[in-house]
């Protein structure tokens, strides 16, 4: 898991990389959805229990892929987001429950937020109510099943 002075050291190199450059197995980026907050809330707790069954990590979100350039990535999450709700919401939909912490970053003399959701997972697996599994392997979040033999 990154430190919230890691991600934001790495969001400064933004200007001349892209996200996906500091992806790894511990860190993701991904864009805020403004049309559609179910869609995010169903991101985060997919992200949550695929970091999790990975060892853990961050999930920076309002951050926009394949760009460069701080200007154009960093398209932030609304002020009006609750960290609570969204805490509240990923612990209902996760088995066993999973509650991450949330660190927000400002940029632009405050104009721009971004969270962070880190995960530490407290259990061997984790899956949502529907009992599909994901687990971090590098870049990339596979299907749980792939690994249980390794696990």
């Amino acid at each position: 898991m990154k430190s919230k002075s890691e991600i934001m050291d790495t969001i400064c190199q933004l200007e001349h990389h892209i996200a996906d450059d500091f992806e790894s197995q511990d860190l993701e980026f991904k864009q805020w959805n403004d049309r559609c907050m179910e869609e995010n809330v169903m991101k985060m707790i997919r992200y949550a229990v695929c970091m999790a069954n990975g060892g853990g990590g961050s999930v920076v979100f309002g951050v926009a892929d394949r760009i460069q350039g701080i200007d154009n990535v960093l398209k932030g999450v609304p002020f009006d987001v609750d960290i609570y709700e969204l805490q509240k919401r990923i612990h209902e939909n996760t088995v066993p429950h999973l509650t991450p912490s949330f660190d927000e970053i400002f940029y632009k003399n405050d104009s721009i937020r971004l969270l962070v959701m880190h995960v530490i997972p407290e259990y061997p697996s984790y899956m949502m109510p529907n009992g599909t599994a994901t687990i971090r392997r590098g870049k990339e979040c596979l299907p749980y099943n792939l690994f249980k033999d390794d696990q």
